[in-house]
C-alpha cells in the first residue's frame, strides 16, 4: 500500500464510525432481530436513513471504482474525489460529535462481542489487501462497506449466533434452575400489547410500601433482560417479584413465563403493536394467552381485562382461575366512576359480593381500569381495605407514562413512553372536557405492518371528526404527510397543525405520545 491509501484510510475513520455507531444503535434498538429490522425497512425512517446527500454521492463512486480494475490510471482521478468527498464527511461527522447528535449504542456484552467480529473482519480485510498487493481496490472496499453497513452488520450478528445462543441459552437455564429453587418470593408475570409498563410500576408502588418487593425496571421485558434480573437480584429475602414480560413471536411468553416462574397472570390490552412480527392479529392472541400455560398447570390465577375485545375472543381453559375485570356487572372486579375533580379521581370497587370507595391521584377511566385488577390482586393477598387505600394515596405515574406537569402556564400530560390507538384515544376523551386549549403533540405508531397505513388513517378521522383537541403537531417521518392530508379531508384547519410549539397560549393542555414528543417536553419545563 502507498502513502496516499493510507491517508485514504485514515480519513475515512470517523465516517465509519459516524455509520456503524448509527445502524449499531438501530440494530440494537431492534434487539439484534432480523425480523424486527425488516418491518423497519418498510417505513419512511429507513429510507431517509438510506438514502442521504451521502449514499447519493457513494453509489456512483462505488461504480466508477471498479474502473480502476480496468484502468489503473483512473486511480489517481478517483483518489482526489475521495480525498475531497471523505473530507467534506469528516466535517459533517466532527460538527455532529461537537453538537452531541451522534447516536450511540448502549455497551453490552452483544454489542462488544458484534463490534469485537467486525474488528476481525476488517483487520483481516486489510492484511489480505497488504500481502495480495490490491490496495487500489481500497476505494470499491471503503465505499462498499459504507453503503452496505447494516448487512454488513448482521453479517457479523449472524457469525457471532453460535457464541450467542450458546450464552444465551446458558444465561435462560440458570435462571430457570434459581427462578424454580426460589420458593419463598411470590412472582407475578404482567404482559399484553401495551400498558406493561404502567400497571407494574402501579402495583409495585403499592407493594414496596410494606414489603421488600423486586420488579424489572423500566421497560426491561425480553428472556434474557428478565434472566438477568432473576440471576443479579432475586432473593429469597424479597417477599415479591413483578415481572414485565414481552414476546414478538408464539412460544417466546412460554420461555418467560419458565424463566419468572409466576405464581399470578396479568393480560390486558391486546391491541395492533408488533403484528409485524406475529404476521397477524390470531398469533398475537395465541402467543399473549401462552401465559395461561403456567397458570393451569400451577393452579394459580389469571387477572384478565374483559373489556379488551381481542382478549374476549380468546378461547380460554375452563379450568383456570380467570378473574375478569371491567364496569359490567358480568365481571368479576368491577368499577364505578363517582366523580373526579380537583385532580383526584373517586371511583367504587366491587369484589365478591363486597363494595368499597377508593380516591387516587390518577385521574380517568383508562387508569382506573388498570386500578381495578390492582385491587383486585391485593384482596386475593389478603390487605386490609385501609391498607389498599393508604397505598392508593401514595400511588404516583412512572416517569414519562402518565405524568401530569403543572406550572404556572401550561398543564403537560408526559406520556411520551406508551402509544396504541386506544391508549390516544382514551386520554383524547380524558381531556376534552377541558375548556383550556388541547394541543396534541404525537409520535407515529410502529411495527403495524400491513396495517399501518388504515391505523394512522383511523386516527387522523378521530382526531378530525371528534373535535378533542384544538392543535397538532407531528414529530414523525412516516405518514406525516398523507397524515395531514386525512385530517384536512375531515375538516381539520390546516391553521392548526403546527410547524414548533412557539407562541403556545397560556392555560394549555398539551399531551405527548410515544417518544420522539420527548425532546419537545423540556422546553416547557
Amino acid at each position: 500500500m502507498i502513502f496516499e491509501h493510507y491517508i485514504i484510510l485514515l480519513l475515512a475513520f470517523f465516517p465509519f464510525i459516524y455509520k456503524y455507531s448509527f445502524w449499531l444503535y438501530v440494530i440494537q434498538l431492534k434487539e439484534y432481530r432480523w425480523d424486527r429490522f425488516k418491518e423497519y425497512t418498510s417505513t419512511n425512517q429507513w429510507k431517509s436513513a438510506l438514502v442521504n446527500i451521502w449514499t447519493t454521492v457513494e453509489l456512483p463512486l462505488f461504480l466508477l471504482s471498479f474502473i480502476v480494475l480496468f484502468n489503473h490510471s483512473f486511480e489517481y482521478i478517483l483518489m482526489n474525489i475521495m480525498f475531497f468527498f471523505l473530507i467534506l464527511q469528516n466535517i459533517f461527522v466532527i460538527r455532529k460529535i461537537l453538537t452531541w447528535k451522534l447516536l450511540k449504542p448502549k455497551i453490552t456484552w452483544r454489542l462488544l462481542l458484534t463490534i469485537s467480529f467486525l474488528f476481525i473482519w476488517f483487520s483481516i480485510d486489510l492484511l489480505f489487501f497488504y500481502i495480495l498487493d490490491i490496495s487500489y481496490l481500497i476505494y470499491s472496499y471503503i465505499l462498499f462497506v459504507f453503503l452496505f453497513s447494516p448487512l454488513v452488520i448482521f453479517f457479523v450478528i449472524w457469525l457471532s449466533l453460535p457464541i450467542v445462543n450458546y450464552l444465551k441459552n446458558k444465561k435462560i437455564n440458570t435462571a430457570i434452575k434459581k427462578s424454580r429453587k426460589n420458593k419463598k418470593t411470590i412472582k407475578i408475570g404482567i404482559t399484553w400489547s401495551y400498558w406493561k409498563s404502567s400497571v407494574k410500576e402501579y402495583l409495585s408502588n403499592i407493594l414496596e410500601q410494606d414489603w421488600k418487593t423486586l420488579k424489572t425496571p423500566e421497560n426491561i421485558n425480553t428472556e434474557l433482560w428478565v434472566s438477568d434480573i432473576v440471576i443479579n437480584k432475586l432473593k429469597d429475602s424479597y417477599k415479591y417479584f413483578v415481572a414485565e414480560m414481552w414476546a414478538y413471536k408464539i412460544w417466546e411468553i412460554e420461555l418467560l413465563w419458565r424463566i419468572a416462574n409466576h405464581k399470578y397472570g396479568f393480560l390486558t390490552a391486546i391491541g395492533n403493536q408488533h403484528i409485524a412480527l406475529f404476521w397477524s392479529q390470531k398469533n398475537i392472541q395465541k402467543g399473549k394467552s401462552e401465559i395461561e400455560n403456567s397458570i393451569f398447570k400451577n393452579d394459580w390465577i389469571l387477572y384478565i381485562n374483559w373489556n379488551n375485545k381481542l382478549i374476549r375472543e380468546i378461547k380460554f381453559n375452563k379450568n383456570i382461575n380467570i378473574i375478569k375485570y371491567w364496569n359490567r356487572n358480568d365481571v368479576d372486579a368491577r368499577y364505578n366512576i363517582v366523580w373526579i375533580k380537583n385532580w383526584i379521581t373517586k371511583f367504587e370497587f366491587l369484589y365478591k359480593n363486597h363494595s368499597f370507595l377508593f380516591e387516587t391521584k390518577l385521574l380517568w377511566e383508562h387508569n382506573i381500569l388498570n386500578l381495578t385488577w390492582v385491587i383486585a390482586f391485593c384482596y386475593d393477598l389478603w390487605m386490609t381495605t385501609l391498607e389498599i387505600k393508604k397505598y392508593l394515596k401514595k400511588i404516583k405515574s412512572p416517569k414519562n407514562t402518565l405524568n401530569i406537569i403543572k406550572n404556572e402556564k401550561y398543564t403537560l400530560i408526559d406520556d411520551s413512553y406508551n402509544l396504541s390507538e386506544d391508549w390516544l384515544y382514551a386520554w383524547l376523551n380524558a381531556i376534552s372536557s377541558f375548556k383550556w386549549e388541547k394541543i396534541l403533540v404525537i409520535d407515529d405508531i410502529l411495527e403495524l405492518w400491513k396495517k399501518a397505513e388504515k391505523i394512522h388513517f383511523e386516527i387522523a378521522k378521530k382526531i378530525a371528526k371528534n373535535n378533542q383537541i384544538d392543535k397538532i403537531l407531528f414529530c414523525w417521518i412516516n405518514y406525516k404527510k398523507s397524515f395531514i392530508e386525512w385530517l384536512i379531508k375531515w375538516w381539520f384547519k390546516q391553521k392548526n397543525i403546527l410547524q414548533d410549539l412557539d407562541n403556545i397560549k397560556e392555560k394549555s393542555i398539551i399531551l405527548f405520545e410515544w417518544r420522539n414528543t420527548n425532546k419537545y417536553i423540556n422546553k416547557f419545563k
